[in-house]
């Protein structure tokens, strides 16, 4: 199976829903059967423990989606207790400077390109490995990922889109609106602009561009500008939307309980 860090540099187009709620296998095994490429297991955001987070992403590892994790900041110990787990992939949220960018990597690489600590089977997926033949292996396929989020990191993009060892540069459309002054004005200008600026100059840097929507027909314009990190809706989301649009349907037909 091709690496996903592979499938990201050849510049193909990815996509995944953010996992806030589920906490059992089936889901996830949908979402793969659905055809999506990764699941994003958000630790930012919602309330996982470190046991469901390795259940999870070992499960998806072994279906053949991949497993991204968001932690909840920018840490050594959440950066790699992430990785243990089994995650291919963290996700930094709020970075706004190329030194926060560069210890996100030092965190997630083991030497010489960072300073990761080796211990644990998960991080193979409790297959065996030699020990230099599985840092060869895992420094290869980790992917990092950092979110701009505020206008700070706008306009530092070219700075921290160069810095090597980061695969994804993925733009967190509801901080950065807030930090426009203009907080879920999703189609204002200058948030739109600002959100294409980010994506056209992470995809001259060679990274995959990324984007948050939580409706796939909104992603179209984004895809002009460069986005190939298709973060596409939640699991929430796709219970309500789905859910509603049951209900509605049926309340057409008329009947007393569904009034």
């Amino acid at each position: 199976m091709t690496s996903f860090r592979k499938i990201l540099r050849s510049g193909q187009a990815v996509s995944g829903p953010i996992v806030n709620e589920i906490r059992a296998v089936g889901p996830i095994k949908s979402l793969a059967l659905a055809g999506h490429d990764f699941i994003w297991l958000d630790m930012e955001h919602a309330m996982y423990n470190w046991e469901t987070i390795g259940t999870l992403v070992q499960f998806a590892r072994a279906i053949g989606i991949t497993p991204l994790v968001r932690v909840t900041d920018l840490s050594y110990a959440l950066i790699a207790r992430a990785l243990d787990a089994g995650a291919i992939g963290v996700i930094v949220p709020r970075v706004e400077s190329v030194d926060q960018v560069r210890e996100a990597v030092s965190c997630a690489f083991y030497p010489p390109i960072g300073r990761r600590g080796a211990g644990g089977e998960g991080r193979y997926g409790y297959e065996r490995r030699t020990p230099s033949a599985g840092l060869e292996e895992v420094n290869g396929q980790t992917v990092v990922a950092v979110q701009i989020e505020t206008m700070a990191a706008v306009d530092q993009i070219d700075a921290i889109a160069a810095v090597d060892g980061v695969d994804i540069v993925c733009v967190g459309p509801q901080d950065l609106s807030i930090s426009l002054g203009l907080a879920g004005q999703f189609d204002h200008p200058t948030f739109v602009e600002a959100v294409e600026h980010v994506l056209r100059q992470v995809q001259a840097a060679g990274k995959a561009a990324g984007m948050v929507e939580r409706d796939a027909s909104r992603f179209g314009r984004w895809h002009h500008a460069g986005c190939r990190f298709y973060a596409c809706n939640t699991d929430v989301n796709m219970i309500f939307t789905t859910a509603q649009s049951d209900v509605q349907t049926l309340k057409a037909l008329g009947g007393a309980r569904l009034e």
